[in-house]
C-alpha cells in the first residue's frame, strides 16, 4: 500500500486497440510516442502512476471499467485521484500539478475538451459514487456537463481547468499539426509519418485488390 494520499491514474488502452477503435489505421506508433510521453508528464508531478490498460481492466461498459480501475486505487489508500488518458499531447505537467493541489483542497477537477468530453477527471474519494459514476454519459458528447451535474448531485465543488484538443480521430491529428510545434520531435515525426501514409492505407483498406507499390520514408526508433 503506497504512503501517498495522492496518484495519477492513466487510462489508456495499448496502442494497437486505441489505432484500430479510432480509425488511425497506420497512427499505432504515434499512439505509443503518446502513451509514453503522457506516462513521463505524469511521474514528473513526483505522484505515484497507476497505468491501467484493456489487460487490466474489468467491465462490460467504459463506466464500469474507469470506475472499477478507480476503485481499485482508491482501495489502495489513495484519497485525490486525478484520471488522464492518452490523446492530450497538449497536458503538461504543470498542470497536472496544478490540479493536484485544487484536489488536495477538497475540490473535483475537470479538463474539457472541445467536443464535449474532458481529458482530465480529478476526484476526491469521499465524492466518488460508483454507482452514479459508471451511468455517466461516456463516450458521448454531453459527458462534460453530465460531470458538472454529478458533482453537484455528490456534493463536490468544481474548478474547471482549460480546455484542451484530444485526438479521438484521424482529423483531429490533423487539426494539431501545426508548424509551430515541435518539429524535432519522436512525436511530431510519427505524426507527420502517420498523415502522409494514411490516404494510401485507406485505399488499401477499402480496396483489398489495391496494388500497394510505395515507399515512405519513416525513422523508427526504439520500440515500443
Amino acid at each position: 500500500m503506497t504512503t501517498q494520499t495522492s496518484a495519477i491514474l492513466l487510462f489508456a488502452r495499448s496502442a494497437h486497440l486505441d489505432a484500430r477503435d479510432k480509425g488511425m489505421c497506420g497512427g499505432e506508433r504515434f499512439i505509443a510516442e503518446l502513451t509514453a510521453q503522457t506516462k513521463l508528464k505524469a511521474r514528473r508531478a513526483g505522484l505515484p502512476v497507476f497505468h491501467i490498460d484493456e489487460k487490466s481492466q474489468t467491465g462490460t461498459t467504459f463506466g464500469e471499467r474507469l470506475g472499477n480501475a478507480m476503485k481499485s486505487i482508491y482501495d489502495q489508500g489513495i484519497e485525490h485521484l486525478l484520471v488522464i488518458g492518452n490523446d492530450s499531447p497538449d497536458l503538461r505537467t504543470k498542470s497536472l500539478q496544478g490540479a493536484v493541489e485544487l484536489l488536495e483542497e477538497g475540490k473535483t477537477v475537470f479538463g474539457p475538451t472541445a467536443d464535449g468530453g474532458t481529458y482530465l477527471i480529478g476526484i476526491n474519494r469521499e465524492h466518488f459514487d460508483f454507482e452514479s459514476f459508471i451511468l455517466l454519459p461516456w463516450q458521448e458528447k454531453n459527458l462534460f456537463e453530465a460531470l458538472l451535474y454529478w458533482t453537484l448531485s455528490v456534493g463536490g465543488r468544481c474548478e474547471v481547468l482549460p480546455s484542451l484538443l484530444d485526438l479521438d480521430a484521424p482529423e483531429d491529428c490533423q487539426n494539431w499539426r501545426s508548424p509551430s510545434r515541435f518539429f524535432a520531435s519522436r512525436m511530431y515525426q510519427l505524426l507527420l509519418s502517420f498523415l502522409s501514409v494514411r490516404p494510401i492505407l485507406r485505399r488499401v483498406w477499402e480496396n483489398p485488390d489495391f496494388d500497394l507499390h510505395v515507399s515512405v520514408p519513416f525513422n523508427k526508433g526504439s520500440p515500443y
